[in-house]
């Protein structure tokens, strides 16, 4: 394969949803479009995520990253349609809400104080105490103090979207290329050109955008490198030994089809729609030392069963961990890159790429065709981390 024979309107460096979703959005604003995969399109953070659609949950604060986040949910669902609509795949987009749980006195005036952000932005919430947790879901442990039930916070199946996305990108002409690392951005004259692969081989490209999640650090030829670390989370898919282990938000059974996500401060069980409960996950500053471990999955499950004592006698079906990209300031970097025209830059989601991927897809397609990308928050601008000696305007 002689790639450096072919010219594209823009070069995607990594195929996760992000990578993926922008070069679908791309192609529909009419753009030749190749994405670049170090491995295998959709394995890496976006195959080991839970799924779950959680602005309210996952704000430190109310900020850009609360209002990009509930703009991304609301797109969720005409995302979720286009993409069974284009391909025949369902993504297991589920309206299921989330209890946000209060096992300590410190967690429920957090949670409180989250009610007042949910009710600033018009966002379903509803405080729940400890009784009224319990009696609508039994499984759960005494030491509960409450919980936040949230009513627009969803989850979707990561691994049957990142599968969406790659046959809708091939399906509507997107060259996609496995195995093939890139290396370093070619530049001249302060602009972009394309892209050098490991094996020495160019190729050409009017437009380049670096989507490489936690790798886009690693990639040569900035003004200066991106500020992405990767954080390593571990999780495990648990089968409970009798159907159930998971309330219903209207109680009456602890079955998990279509119950709602359970989150505390220090874990969260995602259901699916196959009976599975999804536990998840640690955050371990280590680079990119391999998991998972021993001392994470014990913590983790020692968690679930403590939070869901049923949960004690569930099978391990799988556990599996992944790499989050993570920034300086916790929050994306979606833009062009100061001083280097036409090349751009989608990454450091940390642990909402799913979430954001509706948003981040829409901002940076009509961005990197030229287009008017309001939506993009000032806040999340690479502006940030490239100074005045970078060449920057």
């Amino acid at each position: 394969m002689v790639l450096s024979r072919n010219q594209f309107d823009l070069v995607i460096v990594g195929a996760g949803a992000i990578g993926l979703s922008v070069a679908r959005a791309a192609r529909a604003h009419g753009l030749s479009v190749a994405v670049l995969e170090r491995g295998t399109a959709g394995r890496g953070a976006s195959w080991a995520a839970a799924g779950m659609l959680s602005p309210l949950g996952e704000a430190l604060e109310p900020g850009p990253f609360l209002r990009f986040g509930l703009h991304s949910l609301d797109l969720w669902p005409d995302f979720a349609r286009g993409l069974a609509e284009e391909t025949g795949e369902e993504v297991e987009y589920r309206e299921c809400g989330k209890l946000r749980l209060a096992l300590s006195e410190r967690e429920e005036e957090r949670l409180r104080g989250r009610l007042a952000w949910a009710r600033e932005h018009d966002v379903p919430a509803q405080w729940l105490e400890a009784e009224e947790v319990r009696r609508g879901h039994p499984g759960l442990a005494p030491v509960v103090r409450g919980a936040l039930f949230l009513g627009r916070d969803f989850r979707v199946d990561n691994r049957r979207l990142v599968h969406a996305l790659r046959v809708a990108c091939v399906n509507q002409g997107v060259q996609l290329f496995e195995g093939c690392e890139v290396t370093t951005l070619l530049t001249a004259d302060d602009r972009v050109h394309g892209v050098q692969l490991s094996t020495g081989e160019g190729v050409g490209a009017g437009r380049v955008l670096v989507a490489a999640g936690a790798w886009s650090g690693q990639v040569a030829g900035l003004p200066r490198p991106l500020p992405v670390r990767p954080i390593r989370g571990e999780m495990a898919a648990l089968r409970p030994a009798s159907p159930g282990g998971v309330a219903s938000p209207q109680g009456g059974g602890l079955h998990p089809l279509g119950g709602p996500v359970l989150e505390s401060e220090r874990l969260y069980l995602v259901p699916r729609d196959d009976g599975r409960i999804l536990v998840g996950a640690t955050e371990t500053d280590t680079g990119f030392d391999p998991g998972p471990t021993v001392g994470g999955l014990r913590r983790i499950l020692a968690e679930a069963s403590a939070m869901v004592p049923a949960l004690e006698a569930a099978l391990v079906e799988e556990v599996w961990s992944g790499f989050r990209p993570g920034s300086p300031d916790g929050m994306p970097i979606l833009g062009q890159i100061p001083g280097v025209r036409d090349l751009f830059v989608a990454t450091g989601h940390y642990r909402n790429g799913i979430l954001l991927t509706p948003a981040t897809a829409e901002g940076m397609g009509k961005l990197v065709a030229g287009e008017d990308a309001r939506h993009l928050p000032e806040a999340f601008l690479p502006d940030r981390f490239f100074g005045p000696d970078d060449g920057s305007h």
